[in-house]
């Protein structure tokens, strides 16, 4: 019976982090769902993409609690590129899959009810609420 060839066991194998890039860990969520976030993040060529948007989106609910509303992120476009926040995490959890998306949601959720419970405007229910909070 013929072996596979090296080269064919390395491209089977998983493949290790290039340097500069990161790896994101988003609390609350299993290894299986970050994986499948990673996969993501890699196939659209933003590793980190989705702890980005999360902690924007963390940030931006912190902000609706001390002045109340959702404005304007206070970020310097030039110096950072400014995560999407909440509209990234719901274009992210429509790609992952059932599992994954129920996981992710838990912890995007929590973050939803402190806004909610904070602002008025739009129901939760309207596609992109979070953007007519005040």
């Amino acid at each position: 019976m013929p072996r596979k060839s090296p080269a064919a066991v390395r491209a089977a194998l998983p493949r290790h982090p290039r340097r500069g890039e990161r790896s994101s860990v988003i609390d609350g969520v299993s290894a299986a769902t970050l994986g499948e976030t990673h996969r993501l993040e890699r196939a659209r060529g933003n590793p980190g993409e989705v702890a980005r948007d999360l902690a924007g989106w963390k940030r931006q609910a912190a902000e609706a609690n001390r002045r109340g509303g959702t404005g304007p992120s206070t970020l310097c476009p030039c110096c950072e590129p400014e995560p999407e926040g909440r509209r990234g995490l719901e274009r992210v959890l429509h790609s992952l899959s059932r599992r994954a998306r129920r996981e992710l949601a838990a912890v995007v959720g929590a973050v939803d009810r402190r806004v909610l419970a904070t602002t008025y405007g739009a129901p939760p229910d309207v596609p992109g609420w979070w953007e007519h909070r005040v």
